[in-house]
Formats: C-alpha cells, structure tokens, sequence
C-alpha cells in the first residue's frame, strides 16, 4: 500500500539506567603508554550490548595521559582505546584512582595496573584465560592428529588421549582459578562477573527401568534442566554486570537459542527474568526496556504477542512509572493494532463488496484453510507477488483451499482489468473502499501484499509470511488436519 506508512513506535525508553549522578569521590585514571605521545586516547565503557565513549584525553610528549571526572565513573567494565584501535579492558570498582602502563607491542601481557585490586586481579584474570584459550588449540590439534592418523578409529589413537589429558587440566586450572576468584571477590564486580560466565552444571539423570527409550529421557532431562537454570550464575539485579559485554548477550542467547520459540514460553520465561531484575528498579527498568524493543523489532513470526504482552504487563498496568503519558499512548495503540491479529486468534471478522457483486463475510465462509491476501493492483510488489500465489493456490485448491484477495485501494475498472488479464476469477476478490470494516486496523495493514493463512476455525495459523513460505505453510496445516 504506496501510501500508508507505518508509524513506528519509537521507544524512547532512553533510561539512564546506571546514574552517573555526581558523588563526593573522584576519579583519575592516568595512563602512560610506552613508545607514543601527542595523541588521542579513549576511554570508553560496555553497556548492554553495546560500546560507549566516556571521555578522551591528550597524551603529552612522554605518553602520559590522564581521564579525570569529578565524581566516580559507575562500575562496571571499560576499555581504553589506544590509536590503531587497540583495546585493553579494564573492571572499574569503587577504587579509580589508577595507574596504567601499556606496551602497545604487547598490550594485554605489558600492562600493569596500581591502585586497585579489584582492576589489577581482573587485568590478572584476563591473562590467564588468554593462556588457556591458546592451551585448548592444542587441544584442537591433538583431535586432528588423532583423525588423521587413525580414520577409522581416532580414539584409539595417542593423540587422542593426550588431547583429553590436556582438556581435563585445563578444565581443573580453570575450575581452581574460577573458585580463588570467587573466594577472594565474593561480594564484588569481578566475582559477580567471573560467576556469570561459568556454565550451569546438569546433574546426571538415570532414566527408571521402565522407560525404554533412555536416551531420549536423559535429553529431555538436560533439556527441561538447562532452560529452568541457564541464567541461575547470573546475578540479574547487580547492575555493574549489565556494564559488561556478556551478560545482556547471554539472556539473548537464553531467549533465542535454549527456550522454544513460543510466544507462552517467551512471555513465561521473560517474566521470571524481570521479577529477578526487579530487586533494583534501575536494572528491572533496563532488562524491561531491553526485551520490550527486542520483541516489537523481531522478525520471529508470532513474537509480536510477546510485545504485547510486555507491554500489558507492565508498561500499560503502570509498573514502568518512568514513561509519560505521550509514550504510554503510543504504546496503548501498538498493542490496539496488534492484539485482535495475534497467532491462534480468531481472525477478525469482516462483511465487504464482491468484485462480482454482493457481499461476502468472512466468518460464513467454510474450507478447511483460508488464504487472505490484502493487496492493490498497482503495488510492483504485489504484480510479483500475485502470480506466485496463485501457483501454490492451484495445488491446493483441489483441496479446499479457499483464496481471499483483498483489494485494500485503488480503482474499481483496473482492479477488473487485473483480475480478469491473470485469471483470477475463481477467488474471493473483494474490497471495502469505504473502509467500515475496519481491516487495515483490524489484521495490522500498512503495507502490501500481507498474507494470512486460517485453519478451518478462522484461526490465524501464520501471517506477514514471504510467498516462498506459502507452500510449505499450506502443506503443513493440510497435513496437520489429516492427522
């Protein structure tokens, strides 16, 4: 549809999260840096999943450089960013006055860091996982070796055991230094962090005697494990963490990759997250702002129910106190737009003009699937789409497959036309040019061609798909109805 545009909803949820509001303490955190001068650094922070500029300063003719703010900088994980764009990051705690010397040949080995434990031990931290990262290549290359030596049979192989040698020390460096960490830094960032990156461990499961396919129980076992878990080492009311570039990307990836892509699911899960954040307004209101715009932008069919949900919950019940009036109206009509055409819901009924005369309404209709395609004659994308749908409407057809082609606006005699040059005189062909049925709010229409696809109860069984979807979509729900 040429001329109607869709009014995005702009979140301007903008939520200074983490106050940077002005303290009695003082921050300077100088740098030297070995073998340069009279340049640019800067000194940058992480934030959910992004990277931010702090500050900049001058370094003079003999490398030295210094970030000075008058209050503290709010904890979290920055970086200083040399010219060349190296990067080293550095864990800021409540101690900010700091020496940095760097060695750009070798930057993360050359640092040192006075001034604060918490920074020194995580620059500390950073080395040793760098150590064991190159360790686990060889790993890497002991597998290789074992295939290469013995094909048929690699675990047989020297290599082969010498590489699950070499892994099972570097997991018992890991897991030791992991616990000093923990046991030293209980209370803080660092430990919170190192905490946050160690996987969940899944208890081993014995199936009973009974179940016969025991495999498939301890699957499910794991599974049902890892997703009531996952983020259980995350402490989701600490706000520093969220200055971090891990945490926020490992909800997404719970969110994404280890839940079902279910809209009940999602809404369920997303919803223990917020209750954990909500122990500290400032993290619930970023974790809140955060899932809000991930699911009004997704581009996972069905998770707009999600959106709506989020925003029913929590931004039109009152519980984000922070957003004004103008914005919850915004919302309120988002969600006005998206409800009456979320997936499994009854399609709004409508009563419209015939191409050949009459009306047709849409809930007298029966076939055991419904396409309803909201189009115009003179949208290109609609001259490529029309064509394409009507060759899978042809295989289905003889089915009972019943095709809805909408006209959402244009002329009476070059709809005609169009219909009659391409054939398309066997389907529903119908429009509304008074609009009284109200459908560009009612299935969410503001751009052409739209395709839903109903089941034989009018439900929406999928929609907003590409043509290409359409046949496999068909096939599916006919299949599903034979069952």
């Amino acid at each position: 549809m040429r001329n109607l545009c869709r009014v995005s909803l702009l979140l301007a949820i903008l939520v200074s999260l983490v106050s940077l509001a002005p303290v009695r303490a003082q921050s300077n955190i100088q740098v030297q840096v070995k073998g340069l001068a009279d340049s640019a650094l800067v000194l940058g922070y992480y934030f959910t999943d992004g990277r931010y500029v702090a500050d900049s300063a001058w370094m003079d003719a003999k490398g030295h450089a210094t970030f000075h703010n008058d209050s503290t900088w709010a904890q979290g994980l920055y970086f200083v960013m040399l010219p060349g764009y190296q990067i080293l990051d550095v864990m800021l705690g409540p101690e900010q006055n700091l020496t940095i010397t760097v060695d750009p040949k070798d930057l993360l080995q050359s640092a040192t860091i006075k001034g604060s434990k918490l920074s020194a031990d995580f620059l500390e931290y950073q080395r040793f996982m760098f150590r064991m990262q190159t360790e686990n290549r060889r790993v890497a290359q002991l597998d290789s070796t074992a295939r290469a030596e013995k094909p048929d049979k690699p675990e047989s192989s020297a290599s082969y055991t010498k590489a699950r040698e070499l892994g099972k020390s570097l997991d018992d460096q890991v897991h030791a230094y992991q616990k000093q960490v923990l046991t030293e830094h209980a209370d803080d960032l660092l430990g919170k962090f190192c905490q946050s990156t160690i996987p969940v461990e899944i208890p081993d499961y014995e199936p009973p005697a009974s179940i016969k396919n025991r495999d498939s129980a301890r699957w499910m076992h794991s599974y049902r494990y890892n997703i009531e878990h996952y983020l259980d080492n995350i402490d989701l009311a600490y706000v520093p963490l969220l200055r971090t570039p891990t945490t926020m990307s490992k909800v997404d990836h719970y969110l994404d990759k280890v839940l079902l892509q279910l809209p009940d699911t999602i809404n369920r899960y997303c919803d223990r997250i917020l209750d954990r954040a909500a122990q500290s307004p400032d993290a619930f209101r970023v974790y809140l702002s955060h899932l809000f715009t991930k699911y009004q932008t997704s581009e996972i069919i069905g998770m707009d129910a999600v959106f709506v949900h989020l925003a029913e919950r929590y931004y039109l019940s009152g519980r984000a106190d922070w957003i004004d009036d103008d914005l919850r109206g915004k919302i309120q009509k988002r969600v006005d737009a998206l409800k009456p055409n979320l997936l499994g819901k009854v399609a709004p009924d409508f009563t419209v003009e015939r191409l050949t005369g009459g009306t047709f309404q849409l809930s007298k209709s029966k076939a055991p699937a419904t396409v309803i395609v909201f189009w115009e004659p003179s949208c290109s994308h609609c001259k490529v789409a029309i064509p394409k749908i009507d060759s899978v409407a042809k295989i289905y057809e003889p089915k009972g497959l019943l095709v809805v082609a909408f006209m959402t606006q244009g002329d009476g005699p070059a709809w005609q036309k169009y219909v009659e040059e391409h054939k398309l005189q066997r389907w529903i062909n119908v429009w509304d040019p008074y609009r009284k049925s109200k459908f560009s709010d009612n299935y969410d229409i503001y751009s052409t061609p739209v395709i839903y696809v109903l089941d034989e109860e009018h439900k929406i069984f999928i929609k907003r798909i590409g043509v290409e979807h359409l046949g496999p979509v068909l096939e599916d729900l006919f299949k599903a109805r034979k069952k």
